[in-house]
């Protein structure tokens, strides 16, 4: 496989194998045949296969493989759910659980250390330097000499990057990596290490993961955090989602002021500055009248120490303590005003269940948000300019990954779909008549 991203699999050795295998220092097989000129470094099994690969699973011991497909079922609904057990019970029996095998080999002859370390490699020799100083020291074992292996998440949207669940030889959870390996996904992993530096490992009712390792593969930075416990479960039907007391555990209010004051909203301002308006000139008309409405009214507003930036409930979970767990915190930006989060959960939980239009459930998603508005201090008056800068956040998000990625094609969110946000945001600033209508619409309650 040459890294150039042409396949599933060809795009996850693009993102993590790439300089090795262009130099020839390493090459990336699918189902090899014996060969006397290379020599196996790693190998995994495809899920759920080649063709239509999702991840890729240690092929190691029975119970290495087992564990790495049978753990925190409770994050996982439906048919993957049901497909992980059967393979893992085939893995645990010691029989094969798919038919295609991926391959990461070296040079014989090549002289171990030769090269600089690939990434699991490098992950775990940092690790095992942040951790005790005893035991092996093999660059493919990490913290206290414990032997790494990873479960691979294969991401061919906007915003890829290569994600590492790791296991050790037992089969026990060792950690969560996530390694950037281009100048957008190594922007994410630094903000989500500033971020967890200053919230991982909290005590408290609310937990975000603490960081084991940081660290640099090649010239992008990558990031290890703890393992979440293996008895939480997702934030979905009879698991309550956060309360306002935990959303802002995390993210304390800290004082209130004009809208335009916050670093956020500066920032958002020169995000959107630096988009060409030629490329899409009716969405940034779109943008500039919603946000000449809000520069025009500039309201004062209860302003968050920070803003996780995307919490939904595939970024969080509950241990059996009844333990709010957050994690993902790679878009997270400081000193915003607050009810962000709370208005991007609600909006989320409405497009995962695919209950209707954007624009329709961005106005419910107000509604849906009223009691983290209140405990937050906000007046009703001011509730249009949290959904507005939010609309704004999600056009300025989706057009930026969509010029970094050469196009629309694998955005979740199409122009004419931002554009109908944006003027739903902006239509909440009308008469109070138009403004009570909106009040009125139905909502369904909120996960």
């Amino acid at each position: 496989m040459s890294g150039t991203g042409t396949s599933p699999l060809d795009t996850l050795v693009e993102q993590l194998w790439r300089l090795p295998v262009s130099t020839g220092q390493v090459r990336v097989v699918l189902n090899p045949s014996a060969d006397d000129g290379w020599r196996e470094v790693e190998s995994y099994w495809v899920l759920p296969n080649a063709s239509r690969a999702k991840l890729l699973i240690p092929l190691a011991t029975p119970q290495v493989t087992a564990a790495s497909l049978l753990q925190y079922r409770s994050l996982r609904r439906g048919k993957i759910n049901t497909a992980r057990i059967l393979l893992g019970s085939l893995a645990r029996l010691g029989l094969r659980p798919v038919l295609d095998k991926l391959s990461v080999q070296e040079p014989a002859g090549q002289v171990p250390g030769a090269q600089p370390a690939m990434p699991l490699a490098a992950v775990a020799a940092r690790l095992q330097d942040s951790g005790t100083a005893e035991g092996d020291s093999s660059p493919a074992t990490g913290r206290a000499g414990r032997e790494l292996f990873a479960s691979i998440g294969i991401r061919e949207g906007d915003n890829r990057k290569p994600t590492l669940q790791l296991v050790d030889g037992t089969g026990k959870p060792a950690g969560y990596a996530k390694l950037a390996w281009n100048e957008s996904s190594s922007e994410f992993v630094r903000t989500e290490i500033g971020a967890l530096s200053a919230v991982g490992g909290s005590a408290g009712a609310v937990r975000a993961p603490a960081l084991l390792a940081v660290g640099t593969h090649g010239a992008f930075p990558y990031l290890v955090t703890e393992p979440l416990p293996l008895d939480v479960r997702a934030v979905r039907g009879r698991v309550n989602g956060p309360t306002p007391q935990e959303l802002f555990a995390l993210c304390p209010v800290i004082r209130v002021d004009r809208l335009s004051s916050t670093d956020h909203f500066q920032a958002l301002g020169r995000r959107l500055a630096g988009l060409d308006p030629a490329t899409e000139p009716l969405l940034a008309q779109a943008l500039d009248r919603l946000a000449e409405q809000l520069r025009g009214r500039d309201p004062v507003l209860p302003v968050a120490e920070r803003w996780h930036g995307d919490l939904v409930p595939w970024n969080t979970a509950r241990d059996a303590a009844g333990r709010l767990w957050c994690w993902d915190w790679e878009s997270c930006e400081p000193d915003a005003i607050a009810g962000l989060d709370a208005v991007h959960w609600m909006f989320s939980v409405r497009r995962e269940r695919g209950e209707g239009p954007v624009a329709t459930n961005l106005l419910r998603a107000m509604t849906d948000a009223r009691s983290f508005f209140e405990a937050a201090g906000l007046s009703r008056d001011a509730w249009p300019a949290v959904v507005g800068v939010y609309a704004m956040v999600v056009a300025e998000r989706a057009w930026t990954l969509a010029v970094r990625n050469g196009g629309w094609a694998s955005s979740w969110i199409t122009v004419p779909e931002l554009i109908s946000l944006l003027d739903a945001a902006h239509g909440l600033f009308g008469t109070p008549d138009e403004r009570g209508s909106v009040e009125a619409s139905p909502a369904a309650p909120a996960t």
